[in-house]
Parts: C-alpha cells; structure tokens; sequence
C-alpha cells in the first residue's frame, strides 16, 4: 500500500532519523539498493525535472524508477513553473507512485538556478508560496520542501519559507545549512538549524557536512528531527550504519568486503540497465568512480584509481568493460 499518511515523516524519522540525501548523477536506483544494506530509512531519488515529467518524458520519468526494496522513497522535483507540478505529480504517481514527494529549492548549480527551480526560488517568495500550494493541492502524498538559507547571508529567507510551507501544507521541511554563495563549502550555521527546530510545527531535517557520528550529534543537537547526509554516502553508503554504531566511518568494512559490495553495484546496475545500452554505460562510468571513492585510505590507491579508468569502455565495448572493472576489483580482494 502506497502512502497517502501525512505524518510520513515523523513516523519514518522516529524510526529512523538518518535520511540519504538526493544526490544529481549518484542517487540511482542501484545505488539507493546498495544503501539499502546498511540503512533503512528515508532516501531520495535524483532530482528530476517537473517539465519533462509533466510531458511523461523517458528522459524523465527514468530518474523515478526503483528496485524491488527501494522504499521509503521520497521522489525529488525541480523547476519554477508552478503550473507543472500537478500534472508532473499526476505522472509520477502513475508511474510508480514513491511514498513522498519533495521540491528542491536548494541546489546552486546554474542549469537548475536557470530553469527557475532550485536555489533561484529564494529569491521569489511568491512563487514558492506557489508551487508549495500546487503541490498541496495536486497529492495527498506528503512531500518535503529542500531549502537553503538563502540566496545570501544578508538576504536569509528561511524564516519565511518555514512559514509557507507550514501554511501551505507541507508536511516536512529540510534544510541546507549554507547560502547559495557557500555553493558545498564554508561553515555550517547550526544556529539557523536550531532556530528552525525550535519554531517548526512540521518535522525539520538537517543538511550539510555530516559524514560521522561527532558531526551528525551536532547536527542532531539544534533539535532537528531528521540529518540528512549527502557527499559523505557518496564515499561510503555503510556511513549510516557506522554513526549508528558510533565507529568510524574509514575502515568500517574490510577491503574484501567493499569488493563484495562493488560486485553486487554492479549485478544491480546490469539488472536494472538491462537492455539500455546509455544507461549501463552511465551505471558504469558512475561504478567507477564510486570504486575510486572507495580506495580512499587503501595502500595504493593512486595506482588503483589509473587503473580503474583504463580501457574506459564505451556501449559498444560493454562486455569487455565489464570484465576489466571486475578484474580492477580485485585491487580490493587482494589487501
């Protein structure tokens, strides 16, 4: 049974109130399944634009595909036009209906900020008033609003924002602890976290630089409901599970087992690819680069990581790309 349950998030959240974060080009569907071994809480998808959605465009409507376990799943839209939610909510709902859904106004990168969406919406109060009303209007699925403090640090717009979606009728509220301008770097304002979790009615979630469990205790100590962890997953999906635990992320699982690990990304990513050339070669390109992400600390890993990328193959090489990534695996079987 898919949810139509408005306290979505605080149920989930008081289960678990790690969440992975969406992450544009890592937070595929093998991917979230790998996560899967080492956390069970809330994850997103990609972000994933309302235009093309609305139009149930493959291009599209792919970034919403899940695996078999892949739930809870919070499916993330972005774009200026508040008219295109309905109709693009409509589609996903359709399509394959994820338990949630979540509007991105908080990603900083030019294509985004230029098709209206994204971190472009602190500057347009209005039109978030908006968008957060059609999305409200358009599911009974609960959805989550992805902030930043705003466009600058003498323009703060969370305050504001709280209160529309609040009003408005979102169920859950995350947000970035940094402006546009800090882009992923500079100092978190935990204070911001803090005043927001004192002030909200809905549940809050912390975002921004948590890749332990001495960062994700600050993080968790503003009074947030929820720490949602992005680039730290990136080099290690078992970080959930380690903060958890309370141990370190580096060396958390043995080089054997980040071997086994990279072999069934892989098996995931032939399973959920199948016939699509362009997306084995993407699930592929991102393999690699996960592999070298995984290195990091490892006795040779500058010679792993030239290795890696050699015979980089393209869709008309794919067996033989395959069988060079499992044989580089191999790097880790053998430490």
């Amino acid at each position: 049974m898919l949810s139509s349950n408005r306290d979505f998030f605080r149920q989930q959240l008081s289960r678990n109130d790690l969440v992975a974060a969406p992450m544009a080009g890592v937070s595929t569907p093998p991917f979230r399944k790998i996560l899967r071994d080492y956390f069970d809480g809330i994850a997103y998808t990609e972000m994933v634009s309302v235009e093309g959605v609305c139009r149930d465009n493959p291009a599209s409507t792919i970034y919403l595909d899940m695996m078999e376990g892949d739930r809870p799943v919070v499916a993330q839209l972005f774009g200026g036009n508040s008219a295109a939610y309905a109709p693009a909510i409509a589609v996903a709902e359709a399509y394959n209906g994820p338990d949630a859904f979540d509007i991105n106004m908080g990603c900083p990168v030019k294509k985004v900020i230029k098709s209206g969406g994204g971190c472009a919406l602190l500057l347009n109060l209005e039109n978030v008033a908006q968008i957060v009303r059609a999305v409200r209007q358009a599911t009974e699925r609960p959805f989550s609003v992805k902030i930043r403090i705003g466009w600058e640090e003498s323009k703060p717009v969370y305050r504001e924002i709280l209160d529309i979606a609040q009003s408005e009728g979102a169920d859950a509220i995350i947000l970035h602890a940094r402006t546009r301008t800090q882009m992923f770097g500079g100092a978190i304002h935990y204070e911001a976290l803090a005043e927001m979790a004192a002030n909200a009615t809905i549940p809050v979630i912390g975002n921004g630089d948590v890749c332990d469990y001495a960062s994700y205790k600050r993080m968790k100590d503003t009074g947030v409901d929820g720490v949602m962890i992005g680039r730290a997953m990136m080099h290690a999906p078992w970080v959930f599970q380690a903060i958890r635990e309370q141990k370190a992320t580096q060396g958390f699982i043995s080089p054997s087992q980040i071997h086994a690990l990279l072999l069934k990304l892989l098996d995931y990513s032939l399973l959920h690819a199948g016939t699509d050339m362009n997306k084995l070669g993407h699930y592929l390109n991102l393999l690699r680069k996960q592999a070298v992400w995984f290195s990091k600390g490892l006795p040779d890993a500058a010679q792993f990581r030239v290795e890696v990328f050699r015979g980089h193959a393209g869709s008309a090489e794919v067996s033989e790309g395959i069988a060079q990534l499992v044989d580089t695996f191999k790097f880790f079987k053998q430490l």
